[in-house]
């Protein structure tokens, strides 16, 4: 259905020059020329359509049709046509969950919507009775009276009174209830006669050990009716986890309270009995002593002093130590990483030296270096080996190759301290070769040492080798464990 564009004329305010409000440099037709403007065409929607108006979206003060409607109902399911429902006496003939929501709808009787007022005043809850209404209150008596028949037909029903807490009886909640009665037995706020009308029902309604253990327990009778636990073996025969209960309670039968003994008792499990089946307790096993943990500066610092001391005159250093070097029992490595991290931060708070500075200093110039104390542990490890003749090992080689290659970046003290391993200078950026004669103030420890021919080479390492080499290499394409290929 096509629409058509509705001519609407536009009004437009009266422009023409007063006497008060005309300027000297106004033109004089200004006011004709804003009468004289085209008429505006406004478009005019198109009407919706049936389904559009289905999917909007009701009003607000519709929405109580979906939850409050159901909750109408249930109430005036439970109300008879006509009942007095006596709102300034609390709702004394309606049942308690209807009474409570009655009292609710008058608490915010002005909010609702003119409709749920229609709606409540057919049950019978005019306004003038929203306004007297009085809260129902529902007796304690007659509201433990009401758990206690539900838990007298549940005990009927199981044989005991071990409901879980979300448990409910006939839309009762009876696990909440029972829960509620045991917190105030142990708090003493439960009457002698309530406590004796639950023990009627269910001796153990209120178990030593909990609810938990009571469940447990009644587990276990169900798996051991009819069966023996005179050997381990019988235990083992049971489900895992009451086999593995039955363990722990022969472990811990001695703590157990009297009531949970009992109860273990009449399921075959004594006092002798358990003893006898209880596991071999484990061996203690052997505690490592506490490494001491130095908290106090002062105190530390004086404490490590005397090792530090001694390491020095042993070695000759202290950046020999690592963080796990211990000497005489003493963590001297941990001290040291300790004392490093004090002076640095002494220095950037306060920009002076560190007060103990001097002391160790005395003991090792290079205690504190301005690089990495890593460094010191990987060029200890290399003069090691170069001291007692030994080629480096792999890690010991890459780490040399990377100073080579950052020489220019290291410290003067550090490329001093790698002229005492033989290494003088950067590396050339070239790979391993065969022939130590072309590297010039390297360590032999750092080349290949294949076997090479007699012959001089007259090219560079990096041009085509001779056909000799070839020829030596050619036999390694076949390997023992492969076929040759029949020929065709």
């Amino acid at each position: 259905m096509h629409w058509k564009p509705k001519i609407v004329p536009t009004q437009l305010p009266d422009r023409r020059p007063s006497a008060r409000t005309t300027k000297p440099n106004t033109p004089p037709d200004h006011a004709h020329h804003a009468r004289t403007q085209p008429l505006q065409l406004s478009r005019v929607p198109p009407p919706k359509t049936a389904h559009q108006t289905r999917t909007t979206k009701p009003p607000k003060d519709q929405c109580f049709v979906t939850k409050w409607q159901r909750r109408y109902q249930a109430a005036r399911t439970q109300l008879t046509p006509g009942q007095d429902l006596a709102p300034e006496e609390g709702f004394p003939g309606t049942p308690d969950w209807t009474g409570r929501w009655l009292y609710n709808q008058c608490a915010v009787y002005n909010d609702l919507h003119p409709r749920q007022q229609q709606l409540l005043a057919d049950l019978g809850l005019t306004t003038e009775g929203a306004r007297t209404a009085r809260p129902r209150r529902i007796p304690q008596a007659t509201s433990f009276a009401a758990g206690l028949a539900h838990a007298r037909a549940w005990a009927q029903e199981h044989g005991n009174l071990a409901v879980p807490e979300p448990a409910l009886h006939d839309g009762y909640r009876l696990g909440t209830w029972l829960r509620t009665q045991r917190r105030r037995a142990s708090r003493g706020k439960l009457s002698a006669d309530r406590i004796k009308a639950l023990e009627a029902i269910d001796p153990h309604w209120n178990p030593a050990g909990g609810q938990r253990w009571r469940q447990a327990s009644l587990t276990a009778r169900t798996h051991t009716t009819g069966r023996s636990l005179a050997t381990t073996a019988d235990l083992d025969a049971l489900p895992a986890g009451t086999a593995k209960w039955l363990f722990t309670q022969c472990s811990s039968y001695d703590s157990l309270h009297p009531e949970q003994q009992q109860q273990l008792a009449d399921i075959g499990l004594t006092r002798e009995r358990a003893r006898a089946l209880a596991p071999p307790p484990k061996p203690p096993q052997s505690t490592r002593p506490a490494r001491p943990r130095l908290k106090n500066p002062p105190s530390a610092f004086t404490a490590g002093l005397p090792y530090a001391q001694a390491w020095a005159a042993q070695h000759g250093n202290l950046t020999s130590a690592d963080y796990r070097t211990e000497h005489d029992g003493f963590p001297l490595g941990w001290w040291l990483y300790k004392q490093r991290r004090a002076a640095h931060a002494h220095v950037k708070r306060t920009g002076r030296p560190w007060p103990h500075d001097t002391h160790l200093a005395a003991l090792a110039p290079w205690w504190n270096p301005p690089w990495r104390a890593t460094w010191n542990h990987s060029w200890h490890q290399a003069h090691a080996h170069h001291s007692a003749g030994l080629p480096f090992p792999n890690q010991t080689t890459k780490w040399i190759r990377t100073q080579q290659r950052a020489w220019e970046q290291l410290h003067p003290h550090q490329q001093h301290q790698m002229t005492t391993i033989g290494i003088h200078g950067p590396a050339p950026l070239c790979r391993y070769n065969s022939h130590p004669a072309n590297l010039t103030g390297q360590p032999i420890e750092l080349i290949n040492t294949h076997e090479t021919t007699s012959a001089p080479e007259t090219r560079s390492s990096q041009a085509h080798p001779d056909p000799a080499r070839n020829q030596r290499q050619a036999p390694r394409q076949h390997t023992p464990h492969r076929r040759t290929q029949p020929a065709n």
